[in-house]
């Protein structure tokens, strides 16, 4: 298959050229001025950009990976929805309860039509901070045979668990998870800059949807943030859509971030309600949900209940409203999680030997066309519903 585009998004820069697959890989970057070539596709006009990797996310258009009752069909409809919002590879992030972990490794090992399950993140349960206008109901212990049932229960696929590390046993549990080849992730803490400092040394390597959830920045009191900024050596994740970080705030940790192209994973946290119309839903911790016009997924008190908008949002949000050089968005997007997690071999970027990940999307970034491994896994023309049908259920009835 020859695909031509005036913008392919590539290692090498942007190239309006042709884009080789056969099977599953890309087996050439032609560049048009050197060669013309016979297209099989012709994407002009548009932009083709690597399939993006979002290793935290809870759920999609009403896919909960979580619901358990839903069987493997939740997952791979889940997997599926995904590929509507250019992602080709994903971490289903959930907490080891009902068999979750089970079914998400069964469903990785068949998956065809969807997004790659890459690994599993499990955010919790061990968390403390409830951040702004949340009220503090105490937090569960730490138990670490139950980490080492989770660990054995993802078989193989637990690549990331976010805890607290101001928790009794965080210590034994880091080095639990790190012995295992899991990465630990700081998350939902309370922890002042000089603890979170420390908690860095005893392995923690991720930061947690930086910003949110964690003690902020104070000119004499810098937090958890300003650790997690100034440490050269974690990497951070970060939702970029404006909403639940202001730009302000993007730029101040992209200024101050060293090196922070190449730190910055950009991430969802999508709920299983993200992508759903705005309305009033049944929230994903129990009581009622708005997901607002503009994006946001708020109880009744205005506290933010996760995020609605999908990682293309923002990309665009940072090309856009930010003025960011879309390659280098792109890397943040889809290459640094892959690098970060082990996968830059075959995934992350579009390359030659790589698979052939990669999706099409118009200039208001909106995705049209999804590869996966050469396979057209999302076409905007034929596939207009991926909504769950069960999310119905999700919809506070008047």
């Amino acid at each position: 298959m020859i695909i031509y585009c005036d913008r392919i998004i590539s290692e090498q820069g942007i190239i309006d050229g042709y884009l080789k697959v056969e099977g599953s890989k890309i087996t050439d970057l032609v560049r048009k001025d050197v060669e013309e070539l016979q297209a099989d596709r012709d994407y002009s006009g548009y932009t083709i950009i690597p399939g993006i990797f979002d290793t935290h996310n809870h759920g999609f258009m009403g896919w909960d990976p979580s619901r358990s009752e839903g069987g493997t069909a939740e997952i791979e409809g889940y997997c599926k929805a995904l590929g509507s919002a250019a992602v080709t590879s994903i971490f289903p992030t959930v907490v080891d309860e009902d068999d979750s972990f089970a079914l998400i490794a069964e469903v990785a090992k068949e998956n065809k039509d969807g997004a790659a399950i890459m690994g599993i993140h499990s955010e919790g349960p061990y968390l403390n901070r409830v951040g702004e206008k949340g009220v503090d109901t105490g937090h569960p212990d730490i138990d670490l045979d139950r980490i080492e049932r989770a660990i054995k229960n993802s078989n193989g696929l637990l690549k990331l668990m976010a805890l607290a590390p101001e928790l009794p046993l965080s210590k034994q549990a880091i080095r639990l998870l790190n012995k295992n080849g899991v990465r630990a992730a700081f998350a939902h803490s309370n922890q002042t800059y000089e603890e979170a400092l420390e908690s860095f040394k005893d392995g923690i390597s991720v930061i947690t949807h930086t910003a949110n959830v964690m003690s902020g920045l104070h000119h004499r009191n810098m937090g958890g943030l300003g650790a997690a900024i100034l440490n050269d050596d974690v990497y951070n994740e970060l939702i970029c859509d404006g909403l639940h970080v202001r730009n302000e705030m993007i730029e101040i940790i992209m200024r101050v971030k060293r090196d922070a192209f190449n730190k910055i994973m950009m991430i969802s946290d999508n709920v299983h309600l993200g992508g759903l119309p705005a309305g009033q839903y049944m929230g994903p911790f129990g009581g009622e949900v708005t997901i607002t016009d503009e994006g946001f997924c708020l109880t009744d008190t205005g506290r933010l209940a996760g995020s609605a908008k999908p990682v293309l949002y923002g990309m665009r949000n940072l090309v856009k409203n930010m003025n960011i050089p879309i390659e280098t968005v792109s890397k943040m997007a889809s290459l640094n999680p892959s690098l970060v997690y082990g996968f830059a071999d075959r995934k992350g970027s579009i390359r030659n030997g790589k698979d052939a990940d990669f999706a099409v999307i118009d200039d208001d970034f909106m995705c049209l066309y999804t590869y996966r491994e050469g396979k057209k896994i999302y076409d905007h023309n034929t596939d207009t519903n991926l909504y769950n049908p069960y999310a119905d259920n999700y919809k506070v009835k008047e």
